[in-house]
């Protein structure tokens, strides 16, 4: 089932319900006539099968993720643990460093260094300010309708929206 020709179908079968009518027909004698003539109904089912299917995907793809997630997380713990039993082996060999076929290891100390512990919390003047629009404001300024709008402002053209209820 093709969604180029059942198109056609629906632009064929509103085109002769005009013709009869004289007029735009009623939403109800179009539906029953969609659907006693063309494929429009069997087809949009099929395609919402098929988003049902990838929403399915998408949702088993997003908790591999997750899952892999936590196994990475499980694993960068597990190389902090081997690290720091190599440092204890060689603090307690009393060596700074240790040449190996593989690998030259040595144990050096890292300077002190400054974290934030709440970003939220740090005064104005040890922050960058992120410059985010206030969209209110914008909206209360400029329309879509508005003549000359800054460079830094665009109007995003009207577009179709489609909404899936399901039962």
């Amino acid at each position: 089932m093709r969604q180029d020709l059942t198109a056609i179908q629906v632009r064929a079968v509103l085109s002769m319900l005009r013709d009869t009518l004289g007029e735009e027909p009623d939403e109800q004698l179009l539906l029953d006539s969609l659907e006693g003539e063309t494929d429009l109904f069997e087809l949009v089912s099929r395609i919402l099968n098929r988003i049902e299917l990838e929403e399915g995907n998408r949702d088993a793809l997003t908790k591999q993720m997750d899952d892999r997630k936590i196994r990475r997380d499980r694993c960068d713990g597990r190389i902090k643990g081997y690290r720091e039993g190599i440092m204890a082996l060689m603090e307690s060999a009393g060596i700074d460093k240790l040449p190996l076929p593989e690998a030259s290891l040595s144990l050096r100390t890292l300077p002190a260094s400054l974290k934030v512990n709440d970003p939220a919390a740090v005064p104005e003047g040890f922050a960058v300010a992120k410059p985010v629009p206030d969209m209110d404001a914008i909206k209360s300024a400029y329309s879509p309708d508005s003549e000359g709008l800054p460079n830094w402002l665009r109007v995003e053209p009207a577009r179709p929206s489609l909404t899936v209820r399901r039962k």
